[in-house]
């Protein structure tokens, strides 16, 4: 009985390892690969909607407002960033992620407000110091974005102008993820459901398994 109400509980957070479990697969087997990666934004869209949603249902204050804001601003940073270079660097979105405005994949805003989110989460297990829970929130953003710039330019996500990714890439990322949290944390915004921690932990172990197979 009570292994039956912990899945219940939890159904939303089994079917987000499920389905990644699946793209690992899809991704590494040959067959597959090129199927995975045209349904890639279907798949972001339908996990990422799961985690807001839940996310919602669970919070409190201004989360929605958080989230708006969070994907206009960071959109309009991406689109800064494509058009100039001079906040990633010179780069340019491949045609993996799906249908684009002004040259930015629609579906980029609603990844940073997942990752942010999920790495608000995990800061909040070690701390609820607004500042220090920023800074940890920001690290854990870029450590992501170290495990999935290889992956992201092999799969057509997006790719760099220059050979090696700028630095100033990394920087933006720890800022921008800073700052989001930060403005999370000043919103006092209080979120119960674990899911969009463990939305994050399934990207992370995507990507680093990718990272090994794609060698």
């Amino acid at each position: 009985m009570e292994a039956k109400k912990i899945l219940k509980l939890n159904k939303e957070i089994i079917f987000l390892y499920i389905i990644f479990f699946v793209g690992i697969i899809g991704h590494i087997y040959p067959p597959f690969q090129k199927m995975m990666i045209a349904i890639t934004p279907i798949t972001l869209l339908l996990t990422g909607f799961i985690v807001l949603y839940f996310s919602h249902r669970s919070s409190k204050n201004n989360f929605l407002l958080w989230v708006v804001l969070t994907y206009i601003i960071t959109f309009i940073l991406e689109v800064t960033g494509v058009k100039t270079g001079s906040i990633f660097g010179a780069y340019s979105y491949g045609s993996t992620l799906g249908f684009k405005l002004f040259e930015v994949p629609l579906i980029i805003g609603f990844n940073w407000v997942l990752v942010i989110l999920g790495s608000i989460s995990f800061s909040k297990l070690i701390t609820n110091n607004v500042f220090i829970s920023s800074i940890i929130s920001a690290i854990i953003a870029f450590i992501f974005d170290l495990i999935l710039e290889p992956i992201a330019i092999k799969l057509d996500y997006w790719n760099w102008t220059e050979v090696v990714i700028p630095i100033q890439n990394y920087i933006a990322w720890f800022s921008i993820a800073f700052l989001s949290a930060l403005a999370f944390n000043y919103l006092k915004i209080k979120i119960t459901s674990k899911i969009s921690m463990h939305y994050l932990l399934v990207q992370y172990l995507f990507f680093i398994v990718l990272l090994i197979f794609y060698r």
